[in-house]
């Protein structure tokens, strides 16, 4: 049971310098380093069980729920392929980078149990602005040149990525990855921070910070938009529109529907974006994406309680290849993250994930009430990534996962400058 009584360390103390180092260093991995996400992710939900055990943190009763959700939900996953094991008398074990995405998991309530020893949120916040801004410059390059410079082997960088080319040859225009090297890492992670950036631009008090948020809200759009990645576009609308109805006021609704009208403008003459989008009915519904998704029916079919294990998803669908035709790059996942989180881990597993998601989103949505920006665009983030889960299994790829976590993280402990005193207790 997670303690409530036990006072949270002054901001000034070393707990507190060590989880702001931590969360700044996720905050720089979300555009730069999937490695340094995953290190200081894990570091993070290593210190809270820490804190949680010596009770040097308190969580607050609003939040509790949401915590507990996604810590048992974490759980489950690493036990898993051990029920998996059980239930059939044997069986293969995942790959151990597959099942360490549990931690990816336990990440957002990680932070936001740490974040109670007094986490300095502008040293994060400057971050992630310095980061993106860096990751965007890099990707203009990569949009209007054929990227040519050899980069060296150990980061693995998958260069043919910002190679894709999405317009006519007379004038190429190439799909860009940032610091990644690969659009749907670039776009993905930059659709979650444009919630609390979009956020912090309308409602953050002092006047530093909303032009600081403003800056990151444009370059993730501007990311968005050099990748060509089409569902993260559809996210971008969508952030956009709740942003307007439920966050913007007067002349920030005005300038938000001029920014919007931009967008859309600049996507309409981009002859690589129309052709993407002319292309959009036929790829969500027919092709691979539709072979994929039927191979993960396919595992629900034989094993709908348990699933076929966390991390097993690759190996169990191509055990089942030669039945369902499915050839080998599309075997990673099926497209659609609660088809995924099925056949993976069961009904069980797919009935966690959806609590955690729902507690997740009461949670925020009681302290965005209260006035606290950080939970309010945590929610657009949220709302983001459900409708790109539709499309494509996010956890997959922990860069992407671990972005969303910290912002959610970041809503569940981040009270903001305007939440009243009973959210904090």
């Amino acid at each position: 049971m997670i303690p409530v009584n036990a006072p949270p360390a002054p901001p000034g103390s070393r707990w507190g310098t060590l989880i702001t180092a931590l969360a700044a260093l996720w905050a720089l991995g979300t555009a730069a380093s999937e490695g340094l996400m995953q290190v200081a992710a894990d570091a993070t939900v290593l210190a809270s069980v820490i804190l949680i055990a010596a009770r040097r943190v308190r969580v607050p009763d609003d939040i509790r729920a949401a915590v507990l959700a996604g810590a048992t939900l974490a759980g489950y996953q690493a036990l898993s392929p051990l029920l998996v094991h059980l239930s059939r008398g044997g069986g293969d074990w995942p790959a151990a980078g597959q099942w360490l995405h549990c931690l990816d998991t336990a990440a957002a309530p990680g932070l936001a149990v740490a974040s109670g020893v007094g986490l300095r949120w502008a040293t994060v916040e400057m971050a992630a602005l310095v980061g993106w801004t860096g990751s965007v410059v890099l990707g203009l390059v990569q949009h209007l040149v054929r990227w040519e410079v050899p980069l060296p082997q150990l980061l693995r960088l998958p260069v043919e990525r910002v190679h894709e080319v999405f317009a006519p040859e007379a004038r190429p225009r190439f799909a860009a990855g940032g610091f990644f090297f690969h659009r749907l890492r670039f776009a993905h992670g930059a659709v979650a921070l444009l919630g609390p950036a979009l956020a912090a631009a309308l409602r953050a008090a002092p006047a530093r910070r909303r032009w600081m948020a403003a800056w990151l809200a444009v370059t993730c759009v501007l990311a968005v938009y050099l990748s060509f990645a089409r569902a993260a576009l559809g996210a971008v609308l969508l952030v956009a529109l709740f942003a307007a109805l439920y966050i913007a006021r007067g002349w920030n609704r005005r300038a938000g529907a001029a920014a919007l009208l931009a967008l859309l403008l600049a996507v309409a003459v981009a002859p690589g974006w129309r052709v993407r989008i002319s292309e959009a009915g036929r790829n969500l519904f027919d092709g691979e994406r539709a072979v994929a998704r039927a191979a993960g029916w396919d595992l629900i079919a034989g094993h709908p309680l348990l699933g076929v294990g966390f991390g097993n998803y690759r190996a169990a669908a191509l055990e089942r290849s030669r039945a369902t035709g499915l050839p080998q790059h599309l075997a990673r996942d099926a497209h659609a993250l609660w088809l995924t989180a099925w056949a993976e881990t069961g009904l069980l597993g797919l009935l966690g994930w959806l609590a955690w998601q729902v507690l997740l989103a009461l949670a925020l949505l009681r302290r965005a009430r209260r006035g606290a920006w950080p939970a309010a665009g945590a929610l657009l983030s949220l709302i983001a990534f459900q409708a790109l889960s539709l499309v494509h299994h996010l956890p997959f790829q922990s860069s992407v996962h671990l972005t969303f976590a910290l912002v959610w993280g970041a809503g569940l402990g981040h009270a903001g400058e305007g939440v009243q005193a009973s959210a904090r207790r």
